[in-house]
């Protein structure tokens, strides 16, 4: 459409006088101002999507740290840090900006504004690797309490689904009654993670293939995908 109203002014142009010229070209101008204020957003308006989405995004951000802030491990220090890349499998890892030089170690606890996320698996002098919970590492277990109304109950926590966000935990007696939204914490044996880290809340009970052991499935406050912000818990007096 566009082609056919320009070679239609180029045909009226060549038949024109010469004096017409420039009132001819200032109408094709007029024109595609026009239309381009009818196909593309103003410019006006798209900045100042921008700008709301980057406030937007600061004040999620500010947010997430006062809340990170907020925490508070008794005989633990804090060692805040960002996340400064991830794993190609989001889900498995990522890189922070915290090492060796600030006092991290292998096996210490990682903690978001949500609870707890994973431990350290690697240190460099600056950075370090971040194992998280949904790694779905064998390796990676977490001895865990579900506050019922009548008791705490224990297990291990390992194993996460992908697709529904839910983390898993595994061995749990048969006849031991769980209430779903109860809270998991962290039991605090084993000696890696402290007691009393938060988790997240049941959502299902289910028993394992041969009817032994309940299952429960926990449905965390956060998304493994989308964690900027952690905090090193470090022993003060090991």
């Amino acid at each position: 459409m566009l082609g056919l109203i320009f070679l239609l002014l180029l045909l009226f142009l060549s038949y024109t006088r010469k004096n017409n010229y420039f009132n001819i070209e200032k109408k094709i101008h007029d024109l595609g101002i026009f239309l381009e204020g009818i196909f593309l957003p103003k410019r006006e308006n798209f900045n100042q999507e921008l700008i709301d989405g980057i406030q937007k995004e600061l004040e999620l951000e500010n947010q997430e740290l006062k809340k990170l802030l907020e925490l508070n491990f008794s005989n633990y220090k804090q060692v805040n840090a960002t996340v400064i890349k991830r794993d190609i499998n989001w889900f498995h890892s990522l890189i922070i900006d915290k090492g060796e030089k600030q006092g991290i170690q292998v096996d210490m606890a990682v903690v978001s504004n949500h609870g707890l996320i994973g431990k350290i698996i690697k240190t460099n002098e600056n950075s370090s690797i971040v194992e998280l919970l949904s790694s779905n590492n064998d390796k990676l277990k977490v001895s865990v309490s579900i506050l019922s109304e009548q008791e705490s109950i224990h297990g291990i926590l390992n194993g996460y689904q992908e697709q529904e966000s839910i983390l898993e935990i595994n061995y749990i007696p048969k006849e031991k009654e769980i209430n779903i939204g109860s809270n998991v914490y962290t039991s605090g044996l084993g000696g890696i993670y402290p007691a009393g880290i938060y988790i997240g809340k049941i959502e299902e009970i289910t028993l394992d293939s041969l009817g032994l052991y309940q299952i429960a499935k926990i449905k965390p406050d956060i998304s493994y995908d989308t964690i900027r912000y952690v905090s090193v818990l470090m022993r003060e007096n090991p």
